[in-house]
């Protein structure tokens, strides 16, 4: 497998906006899914997470532009970014992860002052995914 680089522009985005595994997990699953709308319940049940966890992240995600909101009984949420270049953010993501996560893993922990913890736990979430 040739060696695969993350763009600046994506490095920016995990940065600024991912920040945290549990909230890229809450996004791509969301991107995976794209035509199903999720509770938060749905999302802690399918990522082995709390439910106010995934009620958290997936409230960051609405309010970064790349989740919305349903106005229910139950609010549902699913994935629509706001505009072209988040889509692409995401989806650049999305590939990346899928074919290298330990590139973005490390953009995510690089300056966390609990990185080594964090990185187990993220190896935990992707365990229990495959």
């Amino acid at each position: 497998m040739s060696k695969q680089i993350l763009s600046e522009g994506l490095k920016r985005f995990i940065k600024e906006k991912i920040q945290t595994v549990l909230r890229m997990e809450v996004l791509l699953l969301l991107h995976q899914q794209q035509s199903r709308s999720f509770t938060a319940a749905e999302v802690a049940n399918e990522l082995g997470v709390e439910k106010e966890a995934a009620k958290d992240q997936l409230t960051t995600l609405q309010a970064l532009g790349v989740v919305v909101q349903s106005k229910t009984d139950k609010p549902k949420y699913r994935y629509h970014p706001l505009d072209a270049t988040l889509g692409s953010m995401v989806e650049q993501l999305a590939v990346g992860y899928s074919a290298q996560p330990v590139p973005i893993l490390s953009v995510i922990l690089a300056d966390h002052p609990d990185r080594i913890r964090l990185f187990a736990e993220a190896f935990r979430i992707i365990r229990r995914n495959n």
